[in-house]
């Protein structure tokens, strides 16, 4: 881990002990460790590794109209079992770090925020739960260790402005965002995001539309001091009809730079969506899920219970067996996925050779450990490569987390 990371992670984790002091801080920490073992079928050397993961979140109101919110990450996945003391690649990351000013105005909130990183990136719960007060709407297959309000659909990462208006007498809020952020292709580029969003107790919407364009320094192999040439589209939707309580349908999707004018050139491949299609039955003893997904390598990589990038499964659980310190929850995902290819090679019907099929099947437990902390053991059986070169993958996982 470089110097300045650790330097980093310190100051935020040192804020942070400061502004516990105020009465009004609030905030989460949560994080993993396991084991993950794979056995060839061949014969060859079976290989292991010790991954882990963690996030801390903090939030402090300074006063009735001024809040600072903060969220970093930090991961490993290469321990290696022969040898945890040696060095190995670890990542810190800020996830969020974001000044809010929240003022009344006639039946409306108005809020004025200055961020970085990720700020309530579209397909995670952050921007329903911080105007609506609403429960997580998203897939408990994307239960992520690194985040506190899972995983977004965009990797839209940056600094900038952002203004939102939360009516009194509708569960509507809208809004507006002007950044600059990292685009695919690990360019500079300059967007501007329109927002709208309702909750009510059977629709939960939250939806982006936006436009951007990479911000350039030559022309025509001449050195300019900036010009805009290229337009690029991106947004999405994540969208609830139904509740906890209730049968439901989640449909979350995302478009991430799709190049509409400019020469880069324009078009669409497929290579751009991002989408996860869940159906939800909830019956008096069980529920059931039934999901299909597609996600970026990038994203998926920091999922629990996910380790391809396209998908499709099932889930049973039950989340009301009743516990000494509260509800008990116990399912088992099974899971069918592709690595090796991209959703665009699928829609574009290009040759598929270089796919590598596997399966999953996961119990898991969520237990409670008191009103505030929780701790969840995650067992995992992979069958990897099954057309090719088969093999074996087991990972066990415990997790935690605590609210305060």
């Amino acid at each position: 881990m470089k110097l300045n990371k650790i330097l980093f992670f310190a100051a935020v984790l040192t804020a942070g002990a400061y502004l516990s002091a105020t009465p009004s801080f609030s905030g989460a920490i949560g994080g993993s460790a396991g084991g993950d073992l794979n056995v060839p079928l061949n014969g060859d050397k079976a290989q292991g590794t010790i991954p882990l993961a963690a996030y801390a979140a903090a939030q402090a109101n300074i006063t009735d109209w001024a809040i600072a919110r903060g969220e970093i990450a930090a991961w490993a996945s290469n321990l290696a079992f022969n040898d945890i003391f040696a060095d190995s690649d670890a990542n810190v990351r800020l996830n969020e770090l974001s000044f809010v000013l929240q003022r009344r105005a006639f039946t409306a909130t108005n809020y004025f925020s200055v961020f970085l990183g990720a700020y309530e990136p579209i397909g995670s719960d952050a921007f329903l739960m911080r105007h609506f007060g609403v429960e997580p709407i998203s897939s408990r297959l994307t239960k992520s260790y690194t985040s506190l309000v899972g995983s977004p659909l965009n990797d839209t990462k940056g600094a900038g402005l952002s203004y939102v208006v939360n009516f009194d007498k509708a569960p509507i809020a809208t809004g507006v965002s002007f950044y600059f952020s990292k685009n695919k292709d690990n360019d500079w580029a300059i967007n501007l995001d329109g927002r709208f969003a309702l909750a009510t107790n059977l629709v939960t919407l939250d939806f982006v539309f936006g436009v951007g364009s990479p911000l350039q320094d030559t022309y025509k192999n001449q050195d300019v001091v900036l010009v805009i040439d290229t337009i690029t589209l991106h947004g999405g939707i994540n969208f609830l009809a139904g509740s906890k309580y209730t049968h439901g349908l989640l449909i979350q999707a995302g478009l991430e730079d799709v190049v509409v004018k400019g020469n880069n050139g324009s078009g669409f491949n497929g290579d751009e969506i991002r989408f996860l299609f869940e159906p939800r039955l909830k019956f008096n003893t069980f529920s059931f899920t039934l999901t299909a997904y597609s996600f970026s390598e990038k994203s998926v990589k920091e999922l629990a219970y996910l380790r391809d990038p396209i998908g499709a499964g099932f889930t049973f659980y039950k989340d009301d067996i009743e516990g000494k310190r509260g509800d008990i929850c116990l399912g088992i995902h099974s899971v069918f996925s592709v690595k090796g290819i991209t959703f665009g090679d699928i829609a574009q019907a290009k040759d598929l050779s270089k796919a590598i099929y596997n399966a999953y099947v996961t119990p898991y437990a969520e237990i409670p450990l008191s009103g505030i902390a929780s701790i969840e053991t995650i067992a995992q059986i992979g069958v990897l490569d099954i057309t090719g070169s088969p093999s074996l993958n087991f990972s066990l996982t415990i997790g935690a987390k605590r609210v305060f």
